[in-house]
């Protein structure tokens, strides 16, 4: 009987073992899996703040439109930049006019896209519009050798 209670205790210690190996591996995976899933939320919040900055700077832009006069070629607002949360943002908002000669004849070509002006109708469409397109850059990661990621927002707004 000696012997066979030698066998159970090898036997013991080879289970004991492979459980504790067998946890160590759950728990790494546990360890592992919140971590991604942090990161992963990281990275979902700097997204949606980057479109809350674009909204709002497209609106920003909206209220410059309408607050410049377009009476010479400088002061047609054409580009917006700006850095936002101790720049961890970089914005740039680019403007680009579709409307009547009257509104927009004195700005840069780069800035127009198309003028409604036919001197062969009788109705010239009394209407300007603007293109904005919002760029928003960021750090997507820890990593600072890793590309800027960049949101876009293209918003057509009659002014």
């Amino acid at each position: 009987m000696i012997k066979l209670n030698k066998q159970r205790k090898a036997f013991s210690m080879l289970m004991a073992l492979f459980v504790i190996v067998l946890m160590s591996m759950v728990a790494s995976y546990i360890f592992y899996s919140s971590s991604s899933i942090a990161k992963e939320g990281a990275i979902q919040y700097k997204r949606a703040q980057a479109e809350l900055l674009a909204k709002s700077y497209t609106e920003y832009a909206i209220l410059a439109i309408t607050g410049n006069s377009r009476a010479s070629a400088t002061q047609c607002l054409q580009t917006i930049n700006a850095n936002a949360l101790g720049g961890a943002y970089t914005i740039r908002v680019d403007i680009k006019y579709i409307g009547n000669t009257k509104y927009i004849g004195n700005c840069p070509n780069s800035s127009k896209i198309v003028q409604l002006a036919n001197p062969q109708a009788n109705v010239i469409p009394d209407a300007l519009s603007a293109i904005i397109d919002v760029y928003v850059s960021y750090q997507d990661s820890a990593n600072q050798n890793e590309p800027a990621q960049t949101y876009h927002r293209r918003s057509i707004q009659k002014i």
